[in-house]
């Protein structure tokens, strides 16, 4: 509970109606976002081409920017964002009343069924340094497979990064691959998009033995 309140009071306090969101959710610019964005959608079309309409659930959905990229250009899906922050998630819900999104704790509450979604992106919810980003990082991405029955993407700041922010954590995308590939699940690692990001992709169209959600917690 020490740790959510931690995230609770950084984001909050950043919130404001005239900030973008990438700057509220602590990025360092839109064309960034950008590009992890189209990470995303160009797996989409390769792991999900001839879905109809796929539901995709966007874990730490800040400002929904996610939704409205999708929509600039022409992405249909059924989209649902979640945040653990109530001002986050107002301040989304007052700049697009009819986006679909719900204050939730997915990791140790989920409020879906399993394998509700085609897609599961959780786009840097995982940067600000709490102590414990390397064990609870494996903890969460275990903790969404089980919502998801096509591709889970989860992206976090590299430690190769040269400058490196004293309140951000920076992850070994090994260490993280080793440790999701060790409980039977296929794992990609795409690090050429930006110097400081990469992405953890789980694909869940070929499951590992145990789907069910049972796997140990690190």
């Amino acid at each position: 509970m020490l740790k959510i309140q931690q995230i609770r009071k950084h984001y909050e306090r950043r919130v404001n109606a005239t900030r973008p969101g990438y700057d509220i959710l602590d990025w360092s610019s839109a064309e960034a976002q950008t590009i992890r964005f189209n990470v995303l959608v160009r797996l989409m079309a390769q792991e999900l081409a001839g879905t109809e309409r796929p539901a995709l659930l966007d874990v730490g959905c800040g400002m929904a920017d996610l939704a409205a990229f999708l929509d600039e250009h022409g992405i249909d899906t059924e989209y649902i964002g979640t945040d653990i922050t109530f001002k986050v998630v107002r301040e989304a819900q007052r700049r697009d009343p009819d986006r679909n999104l719900l204050l939730a704790d997915v990791f140790s509450a989920p409020p879906f069924p399993k394998r509700a979604f085609d897609a599961v992106f959780c786009s840097g919810v995982f940067n600000l340094k709490l102590g414990n980003n390397d064990a609870f990082v494996i903890q969460a991405i275990l903790s969404m497979i089980p919502l998801c029955r096509g591709i889970l993407v989860v992206n976090m700041l590299h430690r190769r990064c040269r400058r490196k922010y004293l309140h951000c954590h920076y992850f070994d995308p090994d260490h993280i691959r080793h440790a999701i590939e060790s409980r039977g699940y296929s794992v990609e690692v795409i690090d050429d998009y930006l110097d400081n990001d990469f992405s953890v992709v789980v694909n869940l169209h070929n499951r590992g033995p145990a789907d069910d959600g049972k796997h140990s917690r690190t």
